[in-house]
Formats: C-alpha cells, structure tokens, sequence
C-alpha cells in the first residue's frame, strides 16, 4: 500500500513502515505509527510508508463493518418512548377523528346548528390534538442524536 491510500480491509503489517491515520475507526487525530507485526485497520489512512498487509479479516468481520453495523442497529432499534407514542397514537388518533367528526355532525343534524362553524370547530380540534408532533419528532430526535454520536466518535448500542 501506497502513502496516501486507504486500507481496505483489517491485516498485519508484512513489510515496510509507515504513520496511519486512525481517525475514522478511534477518533484519534494524531497518526499512529505502524511497522511489522502491527495491525492495520479497514478504513484507516496509510499516510507515511509503503507497506505490505496480510489479510486477517474478511470483508464483513472488519472493524469498520463491525461499527457501521452497531450504527445501523442502533438506529433502527425503537426506544421504549418510541414503542410508546406509537402504541398511544395507534389508539388515540382514531378516538380523535371520532370525536371531530361527531363535532362536525351531531350540532347541524340534530339541533340545527350552521355547518360552518361547526366544522370549523371540528377541524380546530384535530389541528389541537393531532399526535404528529410525538409520533414524528421522536424517532428523528433519537436518529439525530445517533449519528451526531458516530460523526464524533461515539458509539451507543
């Protein structure tokens, strides 16, 4: 591997000496030096030296495979406030639309009432209890966190 390459994948230095950028698996901004018998990481920067690295991992049991498969799960798992706004917008929205539309119905078809205002009303109270704003922001607030997490370094499972 050349000065300035990226390695590919997970090995141990056979020959040659060189400086490698670690950043994108530790974080560490300083290069740390690498000569035989040192393993090298997928991802990492070969900065300084040529080298010659034996594979010792398989593209899918790298360290950087490892951490982007930690990133994805913890993305894709739901957080127990997650599973609970949905549970509750799952029941509460239908109760919501119930309600408006019992509003907007019953005054103007039983006591004569005038339709517009009261599908005014109807309306104004699904814009007030509309759980939009839980079901949506939660799973965005959780993912947002996450990969601000992963870019600084931190991984949380």
């Amino acid at each position: 591997m050349k000065p300035g390459e990226r390695i590919p994948i997970d090995g141990i230095v056979l020959e040659g000496h060189t400086d490698v950028n670690q950043a994108p698996i530790t974080g560490e901004s300083v290069p740390v030096s690498k000569g035989i018998g040192s393993e090298v990481f997928a991802g990492t920067i070969n900065q300084a030296g040529a080298i010659k690295v034996r594979v010792t991992k398989e593209n899918n049991e790298t360290t950087l495979a490892k951490i982007i498969q930690l990133v994805d799960e913890a993305q894709n798992k739901k957080v127990t406030v997650q599973s609970f706004i949905d549970r509750f917008a799952y029941y509460y929205t239908p109760v919501v639309i119930a309600l408006a539309a019992l509003i907007i119905l019953i005054p103007p078809l039983l006591f004569g009432q005038a339709w517009h205002e009261w599908i005014y009303r109807g309306l104004a109270l699904l814009v007030v209890a509309c759980p939009c704003a839980l079901v949506i922001t939660t799973p965005v607030v959780i993912v947002s966190a996450i990969t601000n997490a992963a870019k600084n370094g931190v991984l949380i499972k």
